[in-house]
């Protein structure tokens, strides 16, 4: 090693400036220093010294007779020394360096790298003195190599400490390794542990390593979760820095450290033993060796000499073994077993506090000390100087263990080599604290020395069955977690003493003092628990019965004395706080909380002593003592403080009173009461009075005088405060969230369990009710009776999801039935009434689907029933669950029967179309003609059209057509198989329309369809505002209406809005998340606790199996809330696993027997009424709320999980035909184009519009900018699934779906024109309700000021509500109806598509120079725009994709013709256009057409109609015509 001539030289004049001093054989050098040296001096990692070597590299050893010294310092540097009389010369090497020792035998200098790279040089005159590189991974087979962070030398020997933990070997050392001459991986100590220290002599290695990782089961602590940031966090340090965590996760690591420190070990291994390696023996081991006495004593760093090792435990004691040869171990006999070292023997004696040691090092043949008090002990100097003590004084100092990674601040305080020298570290004491570290270090040494004790009760309390040991488990296991505790606090607290960090903030029971009070609290309450129930004297009772190893366990006050022991440690943390504010005050709340915390302990342990006394007083009093609990306390009783019962008749009472921890018990003769405090609400009545009021009852007690009435009120109300688990203080809630179970004499309750919102000792707000009979609710309750949204399960009946009012099924909702089987099953989703299916619904079972009108639990209305057994389809009225009244019956073959039906049948004068084109008009019924009438059998085309029926007014349908074949009329009778005629005639080839002329005469009026949908859904928004008013019961009744007769709804645009917004915010609060965790939030809200392991006795009887809410959870909702749910699964409403809770409140405890009783009322009118016995809560559905349940609602198919039978329109024999879209025919959720994820538009810039009412469209004039607002607001609102307005398109389409699009077969045509005349009503009423939000919109339709636009519900809602799945329906049935002329055109584009441009021309006989016209590159644009018209599904898009197509074929003309300056005009108009048409090869054109004709028919369109784009359609329209006139193919 060599450095610059040219480098500067700085001696240090003051040692102040340097962070170490350096002493030769007791002497102080000056260090001299070569080359610029740092300019804030760092402290010294690691000392070497190279002994004399003749010949050695001048860079490293030097010539001096002394040797070399190698120093390292904590900024990578790396220096040499030599000294010169008193001058210690320091040459800077290098300053990349990790860590550096010597190997003596090999005469080898080892660096580690600060990359993790290893470097060495032969220290010999025949070796080079370059660096050689190590190699660790030749193979490279780690794919971030290898990094070395420890090397560590014996004579003959190297050990490398990757930064993984991995042990590289090189050299020899006995057995355990053999002249490695380069690094080998070996396995030095067990998995599962880390190294913390490593130390070596001449032959032997020593090892300090730690657990991690073990304490999780040791101490019963929380699995991982987010807050576990490594693996190895038992040897992480703590600081300030880490206080972000949460205080589960700052407790888990205190805990770790104070495990991973107390239970360190040491592994020892050599190449001879001669007691080096502290077995006990002299016997040489080929292995690694473990030294079990030192084990779980709290090690916490080692130092070797040449032949003796010393270890230091954190409380202060130290323990030294090896070879005496230089008597360096104190005595004249060598030492093979740790032997603990006593400093007072050893040298001048000392103050009594000052007995420990800070740190202990090795030189070659010497130990020093470091104690309390700063001095240095030579516990034997070398023989020249054997009773000189060296003695110093320092103004800083070191830590004591050197841990690398794991505690980057903590250094040695000294450092030893051969050659007599010795480093100290500059740092300063904390010496006013030394009392609180050595007391806190006796208390270690205290619960060290009781460990034993603790650890053999622990053993009998997990083996043995005796109920007094089994309950001291809690206690033992918080009595092994305040020892680990400790432990960390004492490396903590020492760490300050000896100046590594400054501020108090970074002391553990200082920065995390809110964790260190839990856990004691849990000590202490755990240790009360046992003492309150005077289990500790149960405790001795039981071991006097077996054979105790320590016979002071047979000792109750020794027992009480080891668990009242780690009382006297939180008194020292306050004596420390009380020192530390005299010099800074703002840790003055930290000591404000300990007093605090001191205070609160003492009244536990005080509570603990009277709850004691009273069960000794009342051990024979067998009523009293049943209520003996190890968490109950008894805070007051009226023996104490006279409290008694309050009677209208008479005062003096016999009722007394004891006031527990967890609910008040009222003793009346032979009966006891208890009331649950956190169901209790309590307030002055009169002078003397207080006032109690529970869920059940109300009653008045009285005092003898107003100091003994405050005594009761305080107590009363501090207890209900800890009862509700609210901090100390706090005030008492009128408000509050707990459980309570109803007693079995309740009216409306009885023994039901209740979990939820209580104001003033009645439920109101979000609740769980769990009934005896297995019943369970979730949702909302309204001063004591189920009214809102809530979610029912039904034992063996059914689930239910929906609105409630009174306590029965009311408004809209989801009623999933359970049969006997699957196949009875049945799902209804709709409105109720008073328990009974009642307005608008929709019911699906595997026998039909039902969408219509119910009243009082029957089909009776207007509605829509398929029947999923013969396929048949019934579109009509509806009376008692039979088809009555005006309809019509589309059979699963095609075939059409409307008119009049009654009794399930049809009856009267009729008409029926079938599937063959056969017709008949009459007297008839279903099974076929049944009096007079006309039959048409017709056998074939007549080739001509009904006049007045022609091109000119767009009807080119089917049944325009005439067909020629044979009549029979008169009274006809028989099946449609075979028809019989009574009287009347046959005649022959007569000419006739395709469909009857009476066809569409006996429909149902289109506005009296649906109706109920429409007033339920104003209803229930309706009633969004009047649920709210403070007279929500007789408000909601006036808004909802009875089962006789609907209420009418008038509410200004003002209330209108009021109910919108509402709404949406119920809406939100409901979906806001996923679909179905509204149930579970409601859960997760209410304090469900978890069962308890411990055995509690049943205070009544036992109920049936609670029916789990929150087993099964959808894929979706797995990654939040898995750990509450597995809290929740057991028993959701056991009340006894906890005292505050389920306590069987105002019920006689007495040995009477209770019936098993049911619920006092019934929820639903159609009641079911199965007995407890018979419940199969097994079959129940989850509570967790399935999202595909969710949806089954919208979709019309039903749930393949209770109906066996699917039908999905996708098997629909109509799907060749279907509008070429992404299309999802049987759902409404197709309505809009917006993703599913629940209000998509209320998160874009437009989705604003929404949170706010509007001022637009309010006044009685409409301006264009109105216009504009309210499009896009509702543009808006249709997208949004939390507006009304969504929720209504959802359930409209849903119905006509249902209607016209939902067949196994192929739709009928006879359905189009009635199709779009219904859907032209139902867009006419959702525009009379957003007339109602928005009252400037016309009645009818208007035209702006100053503009030709029209404003209606055609133009305002078509290219909202129109959406894809509205206008398939429409298409598929227009498609049936114009297939003719569409299967001539589909034809031909078949066999247009094969010819050239030029070859189509000449085909269509049109002038060739429209084959120019073809080539030009607008015509192609033209095409591609003509295509798009099957991906539009508003009126006004197909007349703007059509105009256009229109004018870029204008321009193509225009530009192929521009040589000549042709205009086009109408008589190359339709030919360019049919060229376009069949280039373009729209599907179905013809139905698009006659759609968008129908579509676009009335007034609304008038202006466009007679405009451009008019024009451009009727041109697109006759060329059609003229390209459908016949088939197109060649000249033969």
């Amino acid at each position: 090693m060599s450095t610059s001539d040219t480098s500067t030289d700085v001696t240090s004049q003051n040692d102040s400036d340097e962070a170490f001093s350096i002493y030769h054989k007791g002497k102080p050098l000056k260090l001299h220093w070569h080359g610029l040296p740092p300019l804030t001096r760092t402290p010294a990692l690691r000392l070497c010294w190279i002994g004399g070597l003749d010949g050695v590299d001048a860079d490293i050893s030097g010539t001096n007779e002394d040797g070399t010294l190698v120093l390292l310092t904590a900024d990578h540097s790396l220096y040499t020394g030599r000294r010169k009389g008193s001058v210690l010369e320091l040459q800077l090497i290098r300053t990349d360096i990790e860590d550096v020792d010597y190997c003596r035998g090999s005469q080898e200098l080892f660096v580690v790298l600060a990359n993790g790279g290893v470097q060495r040089q032969f220290i010999v005159q025949t070796v080079s003195s370059a660096w050689q590189t190590l190699t660790f991974d030749p193979l490279e087979l780690l794919a971030e190599g290898v990094r070395i962070r420890r090397v560590c030398c014996s004579a003959q020997g190297v050990v490398f400490v990757s930064s993984s933990g991995d042990t590289y070997v090189m050299g020899s050392c006995g057995e355990v390794f053999k002249a490695e001459a380069q690094p080998r991986h070996i396995r030095l100590y067990e998995e599962g542990k880390e190294l913390l220290d490593l130390v070596a002599g001449d032959e032997h290695f020593v090892m300090l390593v730690a657990p991690y990782n073990l304490a999780d089961d040791v101490l019963q602590l929380q699995g991982k979760g987010e807050d576990y940031d490594d693996d190895r966090a038992s040897i992480k340090s703590l600081s300030s820095s880490n206080s972000e965590r949460s205080s589960a996760a700052n407790t888990r690591h205190l805990l770790h450290q104070g495990y991973a420190l107390l239970n360190t070990q040491i592994f020892t291994f050599g190449s001879t033993n001669n007691g080096l390696l502290g077995t006990g023996d002299h016997i040489k081991r080929a292995n690694v060796t473990r030294l079990q006495k030192l084990e779980s004593m709290g090690v916490c760093s080692i130092a070797a000499g040449l032949e003796h090792t010393v270890a230091r435990t954190l409380d202060g004691r130290l323990y030294h073994w090896g070879l005496n040869s230089h008597a360096q171990m104190g005595g004249h006999e060598d030492v093979s077993s740790p032997l603990e070292i006593t400093i007072a023997e050893q040298a001048t004696p000392l103050p009594k506090e000052q007995h420990t040691a800070l740190e202990a090092t090795c030189g070659d043949y010497q130990t020093l000390l470091l104690n309390a008090a700063g001095q240095i002990q030579s516990l034997q100097p070398p023989p020249l100087s054997r009773h000189q003590q060296q003695s110093s004084t320092y103004a800083q100092t070191l830590l004591q263990l050197q841990l690398g990674a794991a505690w980057p601040r903590q250094l040695r305080l000294l450092l030893c080599s051969r050659g007599g020298y010795t480093l100290q570290n500059l740092r300063q004491f904390q010496l006013k604290y030394h009392y609180y570290l050595s007391h806190l270090q006796s208390q270690l040494q205290l619960l060290i020395k009781h460990r034993q004790a603790v650890n053999t009760l622990h053993i009998w309390q997990r083996q043995s069955s005796l109920e007094a040991l089994t309950k001291l488990g809690p206690l033992l296991l918080n009595w092994e977690r305040i020892l680990c505790l400790l432990v960390a606090t004492l490396h903590s607290l020492e760490g300050f003493y000896r100046g590594d960090f400054e501020q108090a903030a970074d002391l553990l029971f200082v920065c995390y003092y809110k964790e260190y009070m839990e856990l004691f609290e849990g000590y202490i309450r755990s240790y009360c628990d046992v003492f309150a129930v005077n289990g500790f004297a149960q405790a001795v009772s039981s071991i006097v019965t077996l054979s105790s190893p320590l016979p002071e366990l047979n000792e109750e006050s020794y027992v009480i004395r080891l668990f009242q022991q780690p009382f006297s440690i939180y008194q020292l943390f306050i004596q420390f706080m009380e020192l530390l504010i005299k010099s800074q005050t703002e840790y003055q709340e930290h000591r404000l909380a300990w007093l605090e915390f001191a205070r609160q302990s003492c009244i536990s342990q005080e509570l603990a002593v009277n709850t004691r006394d009273f069960w000794t007083s009342n051990d024979r009093n067998p009523r009293i003592n049943q209520f003996r609990r190890r968490q109950r306390r008894v805070i007051l009783t009226s023996a104490l403080v006279p409290l008694k019962l309050y009677s209208s008749r008479y005062t003096i009472s016999s009722h007394s009173f004891i006031l527990f921890s967890d609910f008040l018990c009222q003793v009346n003769g032979k009966d006891l009461h208890s009331y649950p405090l956190s169901t209790l609400w309590v307030w002055s009545d009169g002078e003397l009075g207080l006032r109690l009021t529970t869920p059940e009852k109300s009653f008045l007690v009285l005092t003898r005088t107003q100091e003994m009435r405050k005594v009761w009120l305080d107590q009363l109300q501090s207890s209900i405060v800890s009862a509700l688990g609210r901090p100390i203080g706090s005030p008492v809630p009128s408000a509050r969230s707990t459980g309570y179970e109803y007693s079995r004499d309740h009216p409306k309750y009885a023994r039901v369990k209740a979990c939820g919102t209580w104001r003033k000792g009645v439920l109101h707000g979000n609740c769980y009710l769990e009934y005896p009979d297995g019943t369970v609710y979730c949702g909302e309750v309204q001063y004591g009776v189920i009214e809102g949204y809530g979610k029912m399960v039904i034992p063996s009946t059914g689930l239910y999801v929906g609105h409630f009012k009174g306590g029965r099924f009311h408004g809209r909702g989801v009623y999933e039935l359970h049969g006997q089987g699957a196949h009875d099953s049945e799902i209804y989703e709709g409105n109720f009434c008073e328990g009974l299916y009642h307005g608008h619904g929709m019911m699906r079972n595997n026998r039909y689907i039902y969408v219509g009108e119910y009243l009082t639990n029957t089909r009776s209305g207007y509605g829509v029933m398929e029947d999923l057994i013969s396929g048949d389809k019934y579109m009509g009225m509806f009376l008692d669950n039979k088809r009555s009244g005006i309809g019509c019956c589309i059979t699963n073959r095609g075939d059409y029967f409307e008119g009049i039906f009654a009794n399930d049948d049809l009856t009267g004068n009729g008409v029926a179309v079938f599937e063959n084109d056969y017709f008949y008009e009459g007297e008839l019924t279903l099974q076929g003609p049944s009096g007079r009438g006309e039959y048409y059998m017709p056998t074939g085309d007549a080739g001509s059209t009904i006049p007045g029926m022609g091109i000119s007014n767009g009807e080119n349908s089917d049944e325009n057509y005439e067909l020629i074949g044979n009549k029979m009329f008169g009274h006809l009778s028989g099946s449609w198989e075979t028809v019989r005629i009574q009287t009347g005639e046959l005649v022959l080839n007569r000419r006739f329309p395709k469909y009857p002329s009476s066809l569409g005469r006996q429909e149902v009026d289109h506005n009296r369809k649906w109706r109920a949908l429409f007033h339920n859904f104003e209803s229930d928004l309706a009633n969004c505002t009047v649920s709210t008013s403070s007279n929500s019961y007789a408000a909601s009744s006036s808004s909802l209406g009875s089962l006789k007769k609907p209420a009418k709804i008038n509410l200004s645009t003002a209330q209108w809005w009021s109910c919108i917004a509402v709404y949406m915010n119920k809406q939100r609060a409901r979906e806001g998340t996923k679909p179905g965790n509204y149930f579970n939030n409601i859960l997760l809200s209410l304090p469900l606790r978890q069962k308890s392991p411990s055995p509690t006795p049943a205070m009544n009887n036992s109920t049936t199996a609670t029916t789990n809410m929150t087993t099964t959870t959808t894929t979706t909702d797995t990654t939040n809330n898995t750990t509450t749910t597995k809290q929740l699964s057991a028993s959701v409403l056991d009340f006894l696993t906890s005292p505050p809770r389920r306590i069987h409140s105002q019920e006689t405890l007495s040995s009477r027997k209770g019936s098993n009783l049911q619920r006092a009322d019934s929820l639903l009118s159609m009641g079911h009424n199965g007995s407890v016995a018979d419940l199969d809560t097994t079959s129940l559905v989850s509570f967790q709320l399935d999202q595909t349940f969710l949806h089954s609602s919208f979709n019309g198919e039903p749930d393949g999980s209770s109906i066996s039978t699917t039908t999905t329109t996708n098997n629909n024999n109509n799907n060749s035909i279907s509008k070429h879209i992404n299309n999802s025919n049987c759902s409404i959720t197709s309505t809009t184009t917006t993703s599913s994820g629940g209000g998509g538009g209320g998160n874009s810039v437009g989705g604003a519009i929404l949170e706010q009412v509007p001022s637009f469209g309010m006044a009685s004039t409409l301006t264009e900018q109105d216009v504009t607002s309210i499009r896009l607001y509702l543009e808006q609102a249709f997208k949004d699934h939390y507006h009304p307005l969504y929720a209504l398109n959802e359930r409209i389409a849903n119905c006509f779906h249902y209607s016209y699009g939902y067949w196994k077969v192929k739709p009928t045509p006879i359905l189009a024109k009635q199709a779009m005349r219904e859907w032209e009503s139902i867009s006419r009423r959702i525009y009379r309700f957003i007339r109602k939000m928005f009252p400037a919109l016309p009645e009818d339709f208007c035209h702006l000021d100053g503009s030709r636009e029209v404003i209606s519900h055609i133009t305002l809602l078509y290219p909202l509500v129109l959406s894809e799945g509205i206008y398939s329906t429409l298409f598929v049935l227009y498609a049936n109806k114009y297939s003719r002329k569409d299967e001539i055109y589909r034809q031909n584009l078949n066999y247009a598509e094969k010819l050239k441009d030029d070859e189509l021309v000449e085909l269509m006989n049109h002038d060739s120079f429209l084959n120019a016209v073809m080539l030009d590159p607008h015509f192609d644009e033209s095409v591609q725009m003509l295509k798009q018209l099957q991906e539009k599904f508003s009126p006004q898009d197909m007349l703007t994709v059509i105009q256009r197509s229109m004018q870029l074929l204008t321009e193509a003309y225009e530009h192929a013709m521009a040589a000549n300056a042709a205009q086009l005009n109408a008589d190359n108009m339709i030919p360019l256009t049919m060229l376009t048409m069949l280039r373009a090869a729209v599907p179905h054109l013809g139905a698009e057409l006659a759609l968008l004709d129908d579509l676009t028919g009335g007034p609304n369109f008038q202006d466009e109609m007679n405009g451009m784009a008019g024009y451009c359609y009727t041109t697109l329209k006759a060329a059609y015509e003229h390209v459908t006139m016949k088939t197109l193919q060649k000249a033969p």
